[in-house]
Parts: structure tokens; sequence; C-alpha cells
């Protein structure tokens, strides 16, 4: 994978889904298409037993938020992270993770 350099809450070379087309089919991470309250997109992340890959994770979370306006961008996320066929050590990661994304887009 190329290395992405990450500006101001957007990425200097889009990412396309067939270079990382592996990793999606995992189903690691995905918008349900759904809105919260404030019509921000939910990101839903279904962490089990067998997905341990942080940097899988994170190629998926880069490619997922780059998909959206920069409008719904704005208006922000809530994350759902679905830990309860994994381990707490893998879930308190990836929280750690999505809190270090969202210090980096203010």
């Amino acid at each position: 994978f190329q290395k992405r350099k990450f500006t101001r809450g957007s990425y200097e070379s889009k990412m396309e889904a067939s270079v990382i087309l592996p990793i999606l089919k995992k189903k690691l991470a995905f918008l349900s298409g759904g809105k919260d309250r404030r019509s921000g997109l939910i990101l839903t992340i279904p962490l089990c037993l067998e997905q341990t890959n942080m940097d899988e994770l994170s190629v998926t979370l880069d490619y997922l938020l780059s998909i959206p306006s920069e409008k719904c961008k704005a208006r922000g996320f809530t994350v759902i992270v679905d830990g309860r066929k994994s381990q707490w050590n893998v879930v308190k990661t990836v929280v750690l993770i999505m809190s270090c994304l969202s210090n980096l887009s203010r």
C-alpha cells in the first residue's frame, strides 16, 4: 500500500477501492447509510475474535472516511464499535484509534 499524507482532514491522493478490495471484503467497518439526529453519518466497526489486524482496520477506516463529501464530514460521524465478540484490549485499541482520528480532524 502506498503511504498517504493526511492534511487538514483530506488526503493528498485518493485511495481507490480496487487497490484495497481484499481488505474491504473482510467488512472490518462499514458506512451503513444511516444518519444520527444531527445528520451525521453512522460508521460501524463490528469486531470479532479473528479480527486483530489494526493495519487493515486503519486502511479500511482511511478509505471509508474519504468517501463522504466535505459537507457530510462537517456534520461528523457517530461510530458504533460492536465489541461483543472481541476481547477488551482490541475494543480499547479501536476506541483509541477513533479518538486520535477525531482529534486530527479538529
